[in-house]
């Protein structure tokens, strides 16, 4: 059995995807545990080949206008924009096909 701690893998959460730091190094998906505090923003982005699948594991969260909150499930589809706002402290965990760190 190996042990990691996630502050110390990949960036803003994502330890598995093709990333140098990475738990698990892999070009076919990406996963991440994310945590945002209450009034954080995350800036409009396009992920241009990747489908993405966000799951609100507490919190809440208003992503392109829609409220999502613990239990509840997005995708976004390549070429699709995401803008996010964090209403409450958040913890998402994301899944991404496939792993391109640059978008």
């Amino acid at each position: 059995m190996k042990k990691y701690k996630l502050s110390e893998a990949g960036d803003r959460g994502w330890f598995v995807g093709n990333f140098d730091r990475a738990v698990w190094r892999t070009p076919m998906f990406e996963v991440a545990y994310m945590f945002n505090h209450k009034g954080d923003v995350s800036p409009t982005h396009v992920h241009k080949i990747g489908r993405e699948l966000s799951l609100i594991a507490s919190g809440h969260v208003v992503a392109n206008g829609e409220h999502f909150t613990a239990g509840e499930l997005f995708e976004i589809d390549p070429n699709e924009e995401l803008y996010c706002e964090y209403l409450e402290d958040t913890i998402t965990v994301c899944v991404k096909t496939p792993s391109d760190p640059d978008g």
